[in-house]
């Protein structure tokens, strides 16, 4: 065990190609069957061994690298948000350009249905302290809020945002706008929540920018 952890440089490099590419597929293969399931049947209905099953690995291996079904719920939520989140420009591009970002992740999300419902079910379970995935929504929230304040200030201090406009009142704000409406078009798809999304971040806009624009230039 020395040696595998103590090692010259091409050692670890054969190894970085070798088991430890291994078990990260392993990994990605769990993740990826357990989000699948986890959207198509529920969580509380899925069973470890159903996604070691679907996994092509034993329920053994499954716990090797996940210790319990909360720690994988955690792994496939961070998978997804990652996925999401690096598809987004630094704040300091501005207001409009992450406005932009957010109605392609809602887009994304209606073309997945299912994984969305997860987010959305997940989300109000961990409004419970005790829930496993309470701290990681919690601090999510936090970074979106965050996010959000950050390129209303990047905007401000361009000049394209009106001075007075509170950044971390507006990040609330835009989270939800896009959270809310998304709950609801869960509940009935009969409407196009991009849209109606869109046309929300456009009347904010109107009323903060200083070209007289919107979500695009004048």
């Amino acid at each position: 065990m020395t040696d595998d952890l103590i090692t010259d440089g091409n050692r670890r490099r054969r190894r970085a190609t070798g088991s430890y590419a291994a078990a990260d597929a392993r990994r990605a293969a769990v993740v990826e069957a357990a989000s699948r399931l986890f959207a198509e049947q529920g969580y509380h209905q899925t069973s470890l061994a159903q996604v070691a099953r679907a996994a092509g690995v034993s329920q053994t291996g499954l716990l090797h690298h996940f210790k319990g079904k909360d720690v994988l719920l955690l792994a496939v939520l961070r998978f997804h948000d990652g996925s999401r989140a690096a598809r987004f420009d630094p704040p300091a591009h501005g207001l409009r350009r992450l406005l932009d970002h957010m109605l392609d992740v809602l887009r994304e999300e209606v073309r997945s249905p299912e994984l969305t419902r997860l987010f959305a079910t997940t989300a109000g379970e961990a409004t419970d302290p005790a829930h496993p995935a309470h701290d990681y929504f919690r601090r999510r929230f936090e970074l979106m809020r965050m996010n959000n304040a950050r390129a209303v200030r990047a905007s401000i201090e361009a000049g394209l945002v009106k001075a007075e406009v509170d950044p971390k009142a507006l990040g609330r704000v835009l989270v939800a706008v896009a959270d809310g409406l998304m709950a609801q078009w869960l509940m009935d798809p009969s409407f196009d929540v991009v849209e109606h999304v869109r046309g929300h971040f456009e009347m904010l806009m109107r009323g903060i920018v200083t070209d007289g624009g919107g979500l695009t230039e004048p």
